[in-house]
């Protein structure tokens, strides 16, 4: 089965669902991206002392990149904006019957890694250039962590 934006809502707890703006809102820019949230890493250091990214975190900002460009192409926002950033965690499989139904009614909160500021940090600095000039324009920004079915991260974005 194709994962997409719908397949994703409809596994998610309605009460996170009534709770976001950036499907109500008519000119939000939305992108997709399936799979497993990923945070932003730490710069490393060489022995040298040179620093560098990780290569995980590499990997997740193209990914971001390319899955915005498919979808949307370059649709850089000017002026304020607003970001709603829903990143759709995996319900662990070692976790009971009871719990995995607690986690997807939304009974049950994903306070794990990967970090809320991690997070936002990763997909607003892949974003820069894409859809909008720069992450320095957001001036109302929403990250939203839960449980659901199809691990994804969804952005929504509109001009304030």
């Amino acid at each position: 089965m194709m994962m997409n934006l719908y397949t994703v809502l409809s596994g998610l707890p309605k009460s996170t669902i009534h709770g976001l703006k950036g499907l109500t809102i008519t000119s939000a820019v939305t992108v997709f991206i399936p799979g497993k949230p990923t945070a932003k890493g730490r710069p490393r250091f060489t022995r040298q002392g040179r620093c560098y990214t990780p290569k995980q975190t590499l990997d997740a900002e193209q990914l971001v990149k390319t899955m915005a460009l498919t979808q949307i192409g370059r649709q850089t926002v000017l002026g304020p904006l607003a970001v709603e950033l829903l990143a759709v965690c995996p319900i662990p499989a070692s976790w009971s019957k009871r719990k995995k139904e607690a986690a997807i009614r939304g009974d049950t909160k994903p306070d794990i890694k990967p970090d809320f500021d991690n997070l936002v940090k990763l997909y607003c600095d892949a974003l820069n250039g894409l859809l909008w000039q720069d992450d320095k324009q957001i001036v109302d920004g929403r990250c939203i962590k839960c449980y659901g079915i199809e691990p994804a991260v969804i952005i929504w974005c509109w001009p304030v």
